[in-house]
């Protein structure tokens, strides 16, 4: 009887252990995942600082974001320069927007990406202003409640170029086929929009395609 009552409380204390280590694994493979999420969204979170484009960009140490400022103006990224670099970005799209005293940025405004959009059109103002001097225009592709001008690829000028924002299948930055007066950011997915938006912005702190 003691035997069995012995080999009992082994039995059951083996499937105790056995209970506490399976709890523990599965919290080492559930922190594992959260840790490579974050990491995927921001790859380089890690780093705390770094220079461009003759700027200082710090990590909000809470929301995980880059900052900067531009003669005063505070300037978000979600993610650093290197992050985004295998986005294709065409010679000339830098220049054609900063090169003009007045340009549209457009997007439409019921667009599952319309918050993203408005932040880059919102931050792409606040760069080309105080670095270049150029007037951006806020616009819409269709009419809208808020007042904007309509604008799209049809309505680019080389006096007024248009910067359009939109949905598509693949993440991307463009001349448009139709007309090289017009600028096109293509973003499949909230992730695409924001690297793709990044991308541009690093551009026109520094003025030009490639690294600053």
């Amino acid at each position: 009887m003691a035997l069995r009552t012995v080999s009992t409380i082994g039995k059951k204390d083996s499937g105790e252990k056995s209970k506490k280590w399976f709890a523990i694994a599965v919290g080492v493979i559930m922190l594992m995942s959260v840790a490579g999420f974050v990491l995927s969204f921001n790859p380089s979170s890690q780093q705390t600082s770094f220079r461009y484009g003759g700027l200082l960009f710090k990590q909000d140490q809470q929301q995980g974001f880059f900052t900067t400022e531009v003669n005063g103006r505070q300037i978000d990224f979600f993610y650093r320069p290197e992050d985004v670099s295998d986005i294709d970005l065409p010679d000339f799209v830098v220049e054609k927007l900063m090169g003009n005293r007045v340009i549209y940025i457009a997007y439409y405004s019921n667009s599952t990406l319309a918050s993203n959009m408005a932040l880059l059109q919102f931050d792409a103002a606040n760069i080309l202003d105080a670095r270049y001097g150029v007037f951006v225009q806020p616009a819409s592709t269709t009419a809208n409640p808020f007042g904007l001008p309509i604008a799209a690829c049809n309505n680019a000028t080389s006096f007024i170029p248009v910067l359009l924002l939109q949905e598509g299948n693949n993440t991307a930055i463009a001349f448009d086929s139709g007309n090289l007066d017009c600028v096109v950011l293509n973003a499949s997915s909230d992730i695409g929009f924001l690297r793709a938006a990044d991308r541009l912005k690093y551009a026109l702190i520094s003025g030009k395609t490639g690294g600053g």
